[in-house]
């Protein structure tokens, strides 16, 4: 049990030089693979689709839009207009990760800008699915069994909604950097990196009264 918290820790630790945990810039590629493949699959339809040449490398996409009947369409507007947000989302994951290298200060919220992206995003398209309005059709499988509709729709869509919303809370206290003059006579002491960032900007200000330079007042 040690060894697994000893691990769990480890991962949720920045890499030397780094800025956000090993597994939050590993969800980040893993993000972008999937829907790098999720663009292309959409964008390629109905090649992409059963029947079609593709559908051997689109399996996994494809148990899915057995259920799901806007990614088996291979005109649906809404799944197209999803695919093209997708590929901001891409390239922010990997500026993310580029950024996360080369130690730019930026990181932080531009990793959790792209999540929050994705999360908001897989709230609107899930919404969809909630109690659609009569005279609205139904883009779920009438075919599909409850077991295929919990299995391939909802728990991958529930995955997409859980992981960015884990990320934004995990990065939530790290964006937590207090301007001078806006604390409290007894403030919480910050912690993490927050400290650090607090620290360094009240040695600044420190720095700047001793030499003679007076800071308007707040």
């Amino acid at each position: 049990m040690g060894t697994v918290v000893d691990l769990l820790k480890r991962w949720d630790r920045p890499q030397r030089g780094c800025q956000l945990p090993l597994w939050v810039e590993i969800w980040l590629g893993i993000s972008a693979m999937l829907c790098t493949l999720d663009v292309i699959y959409t964008m390629l339809r109905p090649l992409t689709n059963r029947g079609g040449p593709l559908e051997c490398v689109y399996e996994l996409w494809n148990w899915y839009a057995d259920v799901d009947l806007r990614y088996a369409t291979a005109n649906d507007l809404v799944t197209m207009a999803t695919g093209r947000v997708m590929i901001i989302e891409i390239v922010m994951n990997l500026v993310s990760m580029f950024m996360n290298r080369s130690g730019s200060k930026h990181t932080l919220i531009t990793a959790f800008t792209t999540n929050a992206f994705v999360f908001w995003k897989t709230v609107v398209y899930m919404a969809l699915y909630i109690s659609p309005a009569d005279g609205n059709p139904s883009y779920i499988n009438p075919t599909a069994t409850t077991y295929d509709i919990i299995v391939y729709f909802w728990i991958p869509d529930g995955i997409w909604l859980l992981m960015p919303l884990i990320v934004l809370i995990r990065l939530w206290s790290e964006l937590l950097v207090y301007p001078p003059g806006l604390l409290s006579d007894n403030p919480t002491p910050p912690t993490g990196r927050s400290a650090y960032y607090y620290t360094k900007a009240s040695n600044i200000d420190d720095n700047m009264s001793n030499s003679g330079i007076h800071l308007p007042a707040a």
